[in-house]
């Protein structure tokens, strides 16, 4: 039998992107039975190719497999042994505590959950795979309208209707232990308000690491060197968008920005049958199945774009403004799946936006982004003579 691994970017965009949930949701996968001998395989990025008398099996990020003399195979769950990143002791140290539904003590449950995340930090598990329909709670539309603002961590692409394809039916509310924020998704819950025809609402929280903000932190025009700078210069990032395969983005970036930070290839030099694969589909589909996705390297301080050639011909649309979802590479990025904390290397939203002395903005401090250019004291007018 033979096991390659290739590390593509792609795939590792795709890896980061996924969190910890399991990728399999393919009709070629069989459910194990215990756990037999053999040969269980793991892919956290790139692609695994499984080869065995000519039939080969193909895994990308979180998928996993099984051979023995029987033959080989991708399996639906794997065993619970193969979660050895949320085992190890780097795993545990960086994650939060955690508690589940059932130890919430109070009447006031959504209060309770809000408060545990900021006052310990502590957060809810299991972690629901709400892409498959699960949720944390019900709660009602009246508790939970408290928490609507102008903040923000993802926009929706506007030519896909809100509750269209797999999104599912649960709300989103992302927490920000770092800024002491709760950002309720406000494009989905007078949607889904209406779509279920109650004031109870399923909903599932999205805890967020120490060193994560929504996009509206930068203000209401953010651009894709401002998300650089916070990332390379202070260890901060911005929040995941929940389908960026559905057209969810985090930002509108120029093709001027694309231009700055990449090598964008000239029109002449795409050829001409991929040319006209992309103009066809940008034309139908626009942006609205997947958005462009930026990968971030925190050791290099680099940057990847997956399809710059998408970008060139968006452009000769006159598709300037190019939906941008980000992908955050770390130190300890395959960890970070196993659930939310503070990474290693970091203490919470720092740098810049750190108050006067340098401590680390604690979790109860609401912070503003920094203007961008410091403001210059007036002197006071000179004193009248007597």
């Amino acid at each position: 039998m033979k096991l390659l691994h290739k590390a593509i970017l792609p795939a590792l965009i795709a890896s980061a992107l996924t969190g910890n949930v399991w990728a399999q949701d393919r009709d070629d996968c069989v459910e194990l039975k215990g756990t037999p001998p053999g040969m269980y395989v793991t892919t956290e990025q790139g692609e695994t190719y499984m080869q065995q008398n000519g039939a080969e099996v193909t895994m990308g990020p979180g998928d996993a497999g099984f051979a023995d003399e029987g033959g080989i195979t991708c399996i639906q769950k794997p065993p619970e042994f193969l979660a050895w990143p949320c085992t190890t002791q780097a795993a545990q140290s960086r994650m939060f505590n955690t508690y589940t539904i059932d130890d919430l003590k109070t009447s006031n449950k959504l209060k309770e959950v809000v408060q545990r995340y900021f006052d310990v930090p502590e957060v809810l598990a299991p972690i629901p795979n709400w892409i498959d329909g699960e949720y944390n709670g019900i709660f009602n539309y009246n508790d939970l309208i408290q928490f609507s603002s102008p903040e923000y961590w993802y926009f929706t692409n506007p030519n896909v209707p809100i509750l269209s394809g797999k999104r599912p039916k649960s709300l989103l509310i992302s927490l920000f232990v770092g800024t002491n924020q709760v950002v309720l998704d406000n494009n989905m819950i007078d949607a889904l308000r209406k779509e279920l025809g109650s004031n109870d609402i399923p909903v599932t929280f999205i805890f967020n690491d120490s060193n994560t903000v929504p996009i509206s932190y930068f203000g209401s025009n953010a651009s894709l060197e401002e998300v650089q700078k916070a990332f390379n210069e202070r260890g901060i990032k911005v929040a995941d968008v929940p389908m960026w395969w559905q057209g969810d983005y985090t930002l509108l970036a120029t093709h001027d920005e694309f231009e700055k930070f990449f090598d964008i290839p000239a029109l002449e030099d795409i050829p001409a049958d991929r040319q006209a694969a992309l103009k066809a589909d940008l034309e139908t589909n626009g942006f609205t199945r997947k958005s462009i996705i930026v990968t971030l390297f925190a050791q290099s301080g680099a940057m990847a774009v997956d399809q710059p050639e998408r970008v060139r011909v968006a452009a000769s649309l006159g598709m300037d403004r190019i939906p941008t979802t980000f992908s955050f590479i770390e130190e300890d990025s395959i960890v970070a799946h196993c659930g939310p904390g503070t990474p290693m290397g970091t203490s919470g939203v720092s740098g810049s936006t750190t108050p006067i002395g340098g401590a680390t903005v604690p979790p109860g401090t609401p912070v503003a982004p920094p203007p961008t250019e410091p403001e210059i004291p007036v002197p006071p007018p000179p004193a009248s003579p007597s």
